[in-house]
């Protein structure tokens, strides 16, 4: 027999080496255990945040894209994934993630070509539009008619415009005689005017906003329309306009707006004093219908009807009430979404209360970042440019904040159940949920408000109670009496806790010591904090610790980011300096912001900008004194918006900078340092810096010209 019949060949040499993987210490492997079983559960979330990059790279870019490219590119990222997919886990990922962006960037191009290019440029003075109310919103000046299928005469075509937003400024209608042109179409004088962009360089963008909302143009009228057809009124709409009309005249005061504003999310009856004063008490989260609201609503539905189920024992043995209970508040969820408007945060909590009772369904844990997760990416994919939005960063950052809380919770012993106890539990539990929601959105709350309420936290722990176990239910019961006409005596009772929440508010907004103020934040900051808090989901213990990086980084690139001295714009009129400003600050606003024309909202911009209080030039000229002796450091420089008075300026401080949106005379400011701002081009800001010497410079130029949907074209 041969060395090798029914044996293998060893010819004694030893195998070849293996290359060995390290391994990590022993201390390590149980955290890396539960790391990699907490991924498999925040996989949609993950899935989410990459979608989140290709959203913010479609708003990075200084041009439209076309969507023929994003969608080949898309096309051929997810192709290569499905062909990687069932490979090694390693190229999966590696497949998957360049696919997930490219569909993240080819979801918003598609929603912004969908649009279209819709936007006002340019004022439009008395033309016919003839077109269909869709909408009415209430202001405390009047109602706001929202008009869509619109059609213009050829010569005077404005645009491709979709949606407008009119103001009735002629004799109003009263609110029977409103109410009767919903759905009707109608032909309507109007003048038309462009939404406004962004105040202050980097500020909030309102013709962005505006652009993906599919509004084009705000107007006004002084005649009243013409009806010329009769068609069927939107049933969502005309039942909204009619729970809001019987609450206000039902409820006396701003406890008809507050009832409003809390079921069918119409804002516009709550006076700016009472708004202005939830807002400062850190209970603006109330006005805005979100999970709360949401959960509030199926919660009751849920345990109402296992309640009922608990009376009737032959039906609770012979069903599963829980699962019936669940298709009821699932039901309920999405009949209040309905008459509520469907905004961003509520879209998102329906989503997760569809999921969570579809894990009820199916005997699984409904509470988890899985369901979170699949709502983001569910939301992502049909509004991308919800992503850019406060109210969507503000929602899912409470919630992934309550999630991750919730995680570190679940290590805790079991406490007394008695009732003393559970009251006790649930007090403390509501302040906690409170303060980690707080500060799970405060970064969002700095950056998109610069500023931030400290005594919410205490003022939820009465509110949140309040509102849900009071007033949210006796407001859903008048609801179903409304069709009745018997809803009076419950909203009778309802109107004590409104005059409860609002005598709250009113209260906390008097300290103003509790009121944290921060200047203007990059989106570099807002960026980091958002990337600390999605790893703060996708990271257990120890290795939540490394998450205070990025947001220790996102806090002090906010505080050395420079901001420009002068800011000036030609389509608001405004011309403002900054003084001294502190970059944070507790109650009122420190230091000065400087303005020498401007409007009472473009000054409100200016003074959360640099967290600065304003400070009117007298007859339109301030002169600020530098080197350290005035309030600021640096050149003296002034402000200006009259040729006499900027002339005499340029010959008494012929040092000085001066910055002027009226012409300057050429023999007085021949040789000085003099920006003259009529060369601004219209409906557009400019800001600039000044050195030591005296010399201006722009603030952060940028490179080329950004066109894209929502900007306006710079014309002189």
């Amino acid at each position: 027999m041969s060395l090798t019949e029914e044996a293998p060949f060893d010819a004694g040499f030893p195998p070849p080496p293996r290359r060995q993987r390290p391994t990590p210490p022993s201390w390590l492997k149980p955290a890396l255990t539960r790391q990699v079983r907490h991924l498999n559960d925040a996989v949609p979330l993950a899935l989410a945040g990459v979608l989140g990059l290709g959203i913010l790279l479609y708003f990075a870019l200084p041009f439209e894209p076309g969507l023929p490219p994003s969608l080949l590119l898309s096309g051929l990222g997810v192709l290569i994934a499905a062909t990687q997919f069932w490979r090694s886990r390693r190229r999966r990922w590696l497949s998957l993630v360049p696919a997930v962006v490219c569909l993240g960037f080819a979801a918003t191009v598609w929603q912004a070509q969908d649009l279209g290019d819709h936007m006002l440029e340019e004022p439009a003075y008395n033309i016919t539009v003839t077109g269909k109310v869709q909408n009415i919103l209430w202001r405390a000046d009047g109602p706001r008619f929202v008009l869509t299928a619109l059609q213009f005469p050829r010569a005077t075509a404005p645009g491709n415009l979709r949606t407008v937003q009119i103001k009735w400024r002629g004799s109003e209608p009263d609110a029977d005689a409103s109410r009767a042109l919903l759905g009707q179409t109608v032909q309507w004088q109007l003048t038309l005017l462009p939404v406004r962009g962004a105040i202050v360089p980097g500020g909030f963008d309102f013709r962005r906003q505006a652009f993906f909302k599919g509004l084009s143009a705000y107007g006004y009228s002084l005649d009243a329309p013409r009806i010329l057809a009769e068609g069927p009124r939107p049933r969502t709409e005309s039942w909204r306009q009619t729970i809001r009309a019987r609450f206000v005249e039902r409820l006396s005061g701003d406890a008809g707006g507050l009832a409003t504003a809390l079921v069918v999310g119409l804002r516009g009856d709550l006076s700016a004093r009472a708004e202005a004063q939830i807002r400062a008490a850190g209970l603006a989260h109330i006005l805005a219908i979100s999970g709360l609201h949401i959960g509030m609503v199926t919660g009751a539905l849920f345990f109402l009807v296992r309640l009922l189920g608990g009376w009737l024992p032959r039906l609770s043995l012979r069903f599963s009430t829980h699962h019936f209970a669940a298709v009821v508040a699932v039901v309920g969820a999405v009949l209040y979404f309905t008459i509520s408007g469907g905004s961003v945060p509520t879209q998102r909590a329906t989503i997760v209360v569809a999921i969570a009772m579809s894990a009820i369904l199916l005997s699984r844990r409904p509470f988890s970042l899985r369901s979170v997760g699949l709502a983001a990416l569910l939301v992502l994919m049909v509004q991308p440019s919800s992503l850019v939005t406060a109210s969507f960063q503000m929602s899912f950052a409470a919630v992934i904040g309550l999630i991750i809380a919730f995680r570190f919770a679940e290590v805790r012993a079991a406490r007394d159940d008695r009732a003393p106890r559970r009251a006790l539990n649930y007090v403390l539990g509501l302040s906690t949920s409170s303060l980690i929601a707080t500060a799970a959105t405060g970064v969002f709350a700095l950056y998109h408000f610069q500023q931030l309420s400290l005594l919410g936290i205490i003022a939820n722990v009465v509110a949140v109670p309040l509102t849900a176990l009071w007033i949210m239910p006796l407001l859903m019961i008048s609801v179903l009496l409304v069709p009745l006409g018997a809803e009076g005596p419950v909203l009778w009772l309802a109107q004590w806790g409104l005059e409860a929440l609002l005598g709250l508010a009113a209260l906390v907004s008097r300290f103003d010591a509790g009121l944290l103020t921060t200047r203007d934040w990059p989106p570099l900051s807002l960026f980091l904090a958002s990337f600390s808090l999605c790893a703060g989901a996708l990271l257990v213990r120890p290795f939540t610790a490394l998450t205070a990086i990025p947001a220790a980084a996102a806090l002090v690139i906010a505080m050395l980011s420079p901001l420009p001295l002068v800011v000036a714009d030609r389509g608001e009129d405004v011309l403002a300096a900054q003084g001294k400003a502190p970059f944070i600050g507790f109650g009122t606003r420190a230091g000065s912001v400087y303005v020498a024309q401007g409007n009472a909202f473009a000054s409100e911009q200016m003074a959360r900008f640099y967290n600065a209080a304003v400070v009117p030039c007298a007859l339109g000229t301030c002169v600020i004194e530098g080197n350290g002796d005035g309030d600021r450091d640096g050149p003296e420089i002034w402000l200006s918006n009259t040729p006499q008075v900027s002339g005499f300026l340029c010959q008494t401080k012929p040092q000085a900078a001066g910055f002027t949106l009226a012409a300057a005379p050429r023999a007085a400011c021949g040789g000085n340092e003099v920006v003259d701002l009529r060369q601004i081009p219209r409906n557009q800001q400019r800001a600039f810096t000044i050195n030591k010497d005296g010399q201006i410079n722009s603030f952060q130029p940028k490179k080329g010209r950004i066109q894209r949907f929502w900007t306006i074209d710079p014309k002189l």
